[in-house]
């Protein structure tokens, strides 16, 4: 596969994968850059497209854990009054599943999100996270399990 055809086919997921870690538009992007820049640095050989696909994935995962290692921590004020500006249902059902998928443990988040939001198959997360794929189905369903519990938890909270 060629670059151009790289980029096009996997630069949406990338960006995806990175936004859910880093939160933020302009560290997304610099996820974004430098994983591809990683595969563009070197020439790679790949088993398959599975396999090239599995390796961006991987490669974006670590990228954006690096990233956040390296950042200091704060909140973004300008963000926190843009969403309580906002009104609905919705708003408040989105920013209940936001607030709960933050207070899992990163590994029911990680394999949430990858399930779910990346629609990656239970075989390939095992694969990209070295773990057996029992493992990753256990947190599956620890993590869905405990979300349920945080999101029930949201509904019974009175402001």
């Amino acid at each position: 596969m060629n670059a151009e055809a790289v980029v096009k086919t996997y630069s949406d997921m990338i960006y995806r994968i990175a936004i859910r870690y880093v939160t933020k538009p302009e560290d997304a992007e610099d996820v974004y850059s430098e994983v591809f820049l990683s595969y563009f640095r070197k020439p790679r050989t790949f088993e398959s497209e599975e396999h090239r696909k599995a390796w961006l994935i991987k490669v974006t995962i670590n990228c954006a854990k690096d990233l956040l290692m390296k950042r200091v921590p704060y909140e973004d004020l300008e963000e926190v009054q843009v969403a309580k500006e906002e009104k609905g249902p919705e708003r408040d059902e989105l920013m209940d599943l936001r607030k709960a998928l933050s207070e899992l443990r990163e590994d029911y988040r990680e394999v949430i999100s990858l399930y779910y939001l990346d629609d990656i198959p239970v075989k390939e997360i095992a694969a990209l996270l070295e773990k057996p794929e029992n493992t990753i189905k256990s947190l599956l369903h620890r993590g869905r399990a405990e979300l349920k519990e945080k999101l029930e938890n949201a509904d019974k909270v009175v402001v």
